[in-house]
């Protein structure tokens, strides 16, 4: 087991395997000028491959590719199938924007993908426009559609932004239901700008949850304050799971379990970590595998006891890191 100097086990593995993405969210891309890790920089996927390996055997259970964009890298179906051939792997999900979701959801039923995440943070075309610089709402909801045809269990993420999407929470709801999804909302954080943006957007999930109860009876299934990252309810009478991200309010680092992966090798112990461990240049230097497993181990035992949302100006390229 990787158990880090905390005592938290570390079992969960994000994999960020492209800084490309075709949407510029708000929340996600800089200001300005987007400067893209060099292809010949980014991790191949036999050193990704060869990293999951080690991962495995150190105790990691869980898999998430994530990108920018995941469905933009050449044969990614290549790397999941890969993946799911881990026996020791409990889960391999992956988190995409939905926008190449439809064209792939058949292939990647047939590789074994069980669920994925979907990334829609309006269900308003204009408000679409604004948040990500791209007319394609209406192909990510076919894509969604589609996703659900051909079997693929869907969760959608939805980034709560005050005065951008704040009055649609109970259509997002309606919108899950109708299409059988589970649906998440997450707290916007401070990565990609100054302070004030997120302090601006900022909306707690405490709020969102009491205007979801003006139109939905709610039925918890975690408790506030029970250390899970996700508090988690159902409606009466219906299937679907709505959970909240809240890192701001109520935050989860005390039971952390995870580690992230950018797709140029950086080990990143924290999504805030200023500071990481470069797996790429030990796998180009040759370096043998009980070493590259002692540089994991100690990027783990450094993980830092919580996030420093508050204690400064956080800068993070989120489509760098991946979500």
């Amino acid at each position: 087991m990787l158990v880090d100097s905390y005592g938290r086990v570390i079992d969960y593995l994000r994999i960020s395997v492209t800084d490309r993405c075709n949407l510029r969210c708000l929340y996600c891309f800089p200001h300005g000028e987007v400067c893209y890790v060099p292809h010949e920089d980014l991790l191949r996927y036999e050193e990704i491959l060869r990293l999951t390996d080690l991962f495995v055997w150190l105790g990691i259970r869980k898999i998430r590719v994530t990108g920018g964009e995941p469905l933009l890298r050449k044969n990614i179906l290549f790397l999941l199938e890969r993946l799911l051939k881990q026996e020791n792997l409990r889960e391999v999900g992956l988190t995409t924007n939905g926008l190449l979701l439809g064209e792939n959801a058949e292939a990647l039923k047939r590789a074994g993908i069980g669920r994925v995440n979907v990334s829609v943070d309006t269900l308003r075309p204009d408000v679409f426009e604004k948040i990500t610089g791209s007319d394609m709402l209406r192909q990510v909801i076919e894509s969604i559609e589609e996703a659900r045809r051909v079997g693929l269990s869907v969760k959608l993420n939805v980034v709560a932004m005050r005065g951008i999407n704040d009055w649609e929470y109970l259509d997002f709801i309606d919108f899950a239901i109708r299409h059988g999804c589970d649906i998440r909302f997450i707290e916007i954080m401070p990565q990609a700008h100054p302070d004030s943006f997120a302090s601006e957007r900022y909306i707690s999930s405490r709020e969102i949850l009491s205007s979801l109860a003006k139109g939905y009876r709610l039925q918890a299934l975690t408790r506030a304050g029970s250390g899970a990252k996700e508090r988690l309810f159902t409606i009466e009478g219906q299937s679907l799971r709505i959970g909240f991200i809240s890192p701001i309010s109520d935050p989860f680092c005390a039971h952390c379990n995870r580690l992230r992966l950018t797709s140029d090798g950086m080990l990143k112990s924290c999504l805030f970590s200023r500071d990481g461990v470069n797996l790429r240049d030990l796998l180009r230097r040759g370096c043998s595998d009980a070493e590259i497993e002692t540089a994991v181990v100690e990027a783990v035992k450094a993980k830092p006891k919580s996030h420093q949302i508050g204690c400064g100006r956080i800068s993070l390229d989120m489509h760098r890191t991946g979500g």
